[in-house]
């Protein structure tokens, strides 16, 4: 009887956060989705969460307002403020997050994967290489990446 007064009372919390986190999400909310990638790939997004990981990268992070979101990036064998707003990682096997806030993500390297919600655009630039990788936009279809660079939209 006491676990199921206490699953209740978790849900009963649990709802209210799931509901708000709806409403609140924009109508213009795209999603893009990159599988194993090797080159170049360039996130441009507003307000979105991006979720990855690189095998192994160059990975720079523009963060124009640390106070609007957050930034994490694990497994990085070296970091450099390059600028107040703009730090680069180096390493394998890195994971990273970006959660809300305006952000500018710049990876070279191979083994990316990412996820993001939100508004923006993303470019890249699979360098003529065999299995470069491929990308999603918005629920569409998965497409290679492009031998040369080229820039897309999601969401809005």
């Amino acid at each position: 009887m006491r676990r199921l007064l206490i699953l209740c009372a978790l849900v009963g919390l649990a709802l209210p956060a799931g509901i708000q986190a709806a409403t609140t999400a924009g109508a213009a909310d795209g999603t893009l989705s990159v599988k194993n990638a090797t080159g170049l790939v360039l996130v441009n997004a507003k307000g979105a969460v991006i979720i990855g990981h690189a095998d192994k990268a160059r990975i720079t992070i523009t963060d124009s307002d640390s106070t609007d979101g957050r930034v994490i990036v694990l497994g990085s064998d070296s970091k450099v403020a390059l600028t107040p707003t703009k730090t680069l990682y180096k390493g394998e096997d890195m994971r990273f997050k970006l959660l809300g806030g305006d952000n500018l993500l710049f990876i070279r390297g191979s083994g990316i994967s990412l996820s993001a919600v939100g508004e923006g655009k993303v470019s890249f630039d699979g360098g003529n290489v065999a299995n470069d990788g491929k990308f999603s936009i918005d629920d569409g279809p998965f497409l290679s990446l492009p031998d040369s660079f080229r820039t897309f939209s999601f969401g809005g």
